[in-house]
């Protein structure tokens, strides 16, 4: 752990190489004297900041797209000039903060304000969510509205790598920081740690140098942790699942896709053949299978299938046909097993009654004649008729079709009328021919010949 770094003010330097601007406020101070001190001491500042990671990065890492976004954070937490986005006052170096999540938007705001909006998030949250099942007093980031829980609502006061409580208003150090090294672990959880000054933002990419091979495995190359995925740019060359061939795209990060040789192979059962791709090679035919079961009497009753048709179903305990009552000891799978003499109780093809017969063989009666009250379909009469019989009555429809001008006339009608079959009639804009369409609401704006 590296110790608070002391440095005296660096001499001015008219051409500091990033702007002094903040993504979350562009408000400057107004004192132009202090602007000005406060410009010239920034670039030796973040250098110190920058020190540990550009030793391992080296000076061509630092470039606007890797630690701009910090400098921009540095330089506005170095000068004062960031605003809460609740409050609108500025943040003073002294003033107790908190951060957005590294996995947000690391927008800066007061303590106080913070506490004050996910309280009063978490309170309407509740309310809004009561009639629900599961109740919800998740709160949200104002800038980027990440999620948290309410049992994140910050209560202390933290440095922005959150080792230390309450971290003293230092003039050498970053307001708000610790001034020790961040230590925080890096994106993709690549294994190392952040080696900047306790910062704002986000952490900078991995800059350690590692061994790693490409997608594929066929190329090793030494690369930044960063950016250690990469690709050969070669076929794949990988053994697929089918194992017999080999993956012929380019070298790729996500799962080979399935073999897609052709080739010609048999079903399961092995009566026909078909040109296929591989990955589609184990397939059946629709053809019935037709074998003999082991008790050497029955025939197999499943599709195409591999391997041996396996032993007869009627082989060992049986049971009457409605099921209820089970013959012990061992029959042979040509006897018939007797019924029960109890009521069947199958439930029948309607899915609501059973079957009130006799234990029988072969299926239930096919019509459930059990007595219900029914509606018919528009609704306006109800009756008492056989489970299996349609209720309808014979009062015609009144309601006008989509073409506005004829009523639907359809008996017993369930509110979804069709179209209307009339023919439209009206003259076109020629005023020689009436227009052919079927009935609708504007008729067609000139003629056409049909």
């Amino acid at each position: 752990m590296a110790s608070t770094v002391s440095l005296p003010p660096p001499p001015p330097n008219p051409n500091p190489p990033f702007s002094a601007s903040d993504s979350d406020s562009d408000t400057a101070s107004s004192d132009g004297d202090h602007h000005h001190s406060i410009s010239t001491t920034t670039p030796s500042f973040a250098d110190t900041i920058f020190a540990a990671y550009l030793q391992i990065s080296g000076p061509s890492t630092t470039t606007p797209s890797n630690l701009s976004k910090i400098h921009s954070f540095l330089i506005s937490s170095r000068r004062g000039s960031l605003a809460c986005l609740v409050c609108l006052e500025r943040i003073r170096p002294s003033d107790p903060v908190w951060s957005c999540s590294p996995s947000g938007c690391h927008v800066l705001l007061h303590l106080l304000c913070i506490q004050n909006w996910a309280a009063q998030s978490s309170s309407t949250s509740s309310a809004r969510s009561a009639l629900r099942p599961s109740p919800s007093d998740d709160w949200h980031c104002p800038k980027c509205r990440l999620t948290y829980p309410r049992s994140s609502i910050p209560r202390a006061y933290l440095c922005f790598c959150g080792k230390v409580y309450d971290p003293p208003s230092d003039p050498w150090t970053l307001p708000h920081s610790c001034g020790e090294i961040c230590d925080r672990p890096l994106k993709n959880d690549c294994g190392h740690r952040c080696l900047l000054l306790c910062h704002p933002g986000p952490c900078p990419p991995c800059p350690k140098i590692v061994t790693v091979r490409c997608f594929c495995g066929s190329l090793e190359d030494v690369r930044r942790c960063a950016q250690k995925s990469f690709s050969c740019n070669s076929p794949c060359g990988k053994l697929l699942p089918c194992g017999a061939h080999r993956c012929r795209e380019t070298c790729h990060p996500e799962e080979c896709p399935p073999c897609a040789v052709e080739g010609v192979y048999k079903c399961q059962c092995g009566e026909i053949e078909e040109k296929r791709k591989c990955f589609e090679r184990n397939f059946q035919c629709d053809r019935p299978c037709g074998g003999i079961l082991e008790c050497g009497k029955h025939e197999c009753g499943r599709g195409c299938h591999g391997g041996p048709c396996g032993e007869c179903p009627l082989k060992g305990k049986r049971h009457c046909p409605c099921g209820k009552v089970e013959r012990r000891g061992v029959m042979d799978c040509n006897a018939l097993v007797p019924t029960c003499g109890s009521t069947c109780e199958k439930v029948l093809g309607c899915g609501r009654h059973r079957c009130f017969e006799r234990c029988h063989k072969g299926p239930c009666i096919e019509t459930c004649r059990a007595v219900v009250v029914k509606s018919c379909r528009c609704g306006s009469l109800k009756k008492e008729v056989p489970c299996y019989q349609d209720l309808v009555c014979e009062r015609k429809c009144q309601r006008v079709r989509d073409c506005g001008r004829h009523a639907c006339r359809r008996r017993c009608c369930d509110g979804d009328c069709p179209s209307c079959p009339e023919i439209c009639g009206r003259k076109l804009r020629c005023n020689n021919h009436k227009c052919p369409s079927p009935c609708h609401r504007s008729c067609i704006e000139s003629h056409r010949e049909f």
